[in-house]
């Protein structure tokens, strides 16, 4: 018998012989300004290391460069999102998962391709035309997306992500990692923080100078969180890695001696 810890990798598995062509090829596309099909697989280390490896902004980058304001913002972020589908509350994660309504088509679509199974499963977030529906917590997240129709007004399961990372989401933007300018110490004077943003989204290998908006910032005694966003470039874009942008961030009083976090992932 296999042990509970095989769950998520089986579910996964099975929903990966379920989703046919069709719908891989529905869910690669942009819909309506999403970021279904914008969202760079390259979360971690090695993607922050190829971009770095484009060019270590100049002296006159710097100069250049935009200097934001951040806004206050809650330690916890509002929405965050997996890149697959919806973004969602963190605070639905909480708890045990409630049972799903089965006279919900979405739900039934999913049942489908679970063989009715739906123990363990929680509904995310939903509109009138698509749900995301997840199994397990971070940094093992099961997502689905179940997406109606238009014309036929049927609903199926289009897209999964699985231990993908969560990141914080603003107005449908997921936020962006970032670090420190290491060409520089950071003294407890300071209160301007000079940092090196790599966007999310691909943007064709291309800076994001201009479309970096106003970060969230949460301050406490101790910690200065800072989530950085990027609005997403229209268009088609290349699937390359995007290099890193110089930006200056003013805060309004100086750093003092607390820990400066970056809080583009929600842990």
């Amino acid at each position: 018998m296999a042990s509970d810890d095989s769950e998520p990798e089986r579910l996964s598995g099975l929903l990966d012989r379920r989703l046919d062509d069709s719908a891989r090829r529905r869910a690669a596309r942009l819909d309506g300004g999403s970021l279904v099909g914008m969202s760079n697989r390259g979360d971690g280390l090695v993607s922050r290391l190829v971009a770095r490896a484009h060019g270590v902004p100049t002296g006159r980058d710097w100069q250049r460069c935009a200097v934001l304001e951040p806004l206050s913002a809650p330690r916890v972020p509002e929405f965050v999102s997996d890149g697959a589908g919806l973004p969602f509350s963190p605070l639905v994660l909480e708890g045990p998962p409630e049972p799903l309504d089965s006279t919900d088509p979405a739900v039934s679509a999913l049942a489908g391709q679970l063989d009715g199974r739906l123990v363990g499963w929680r509904l995310l977030a939903r509109t009138d035309t698509e749900a995301l529906f997840g199994r397990g917590l971070p940094p093992e997240l099961l997502t689905v997306v179940v997406r109606q129709e238009a014309k036929r007004g049927t609903w199926s399961c289009v897209a999964k992500s699985n231990g993908r990372p969560l990141r914080a989401t603003r107005d449908g933007i997921r936020a962006s990692s970032w670090h420190l300018d290491e060409a520089v110490e950071l003294k407890p004077e300071d209160t301007v923080l000079r940092i090196c943003v790599t966007e999310q989204t691909f943007a064709g290998g291309r800076r994001a100078d201009g479309r970096v908006l106003a970060p969230d910032l949460y301050a406490s005694e101790h910690q200065l969180v800072l989530t950085m966003y990027v609005k997403p470039d229209s268009g088609f874009q290349m699937r390359t890695p995007n290099p890193e942008t110089p930006v200056r961030v003013a805060l309004a009083h100086p750093i003092g001696h607390r820990a400066l976090i970056d809080g583009a992932v929600y842990e």
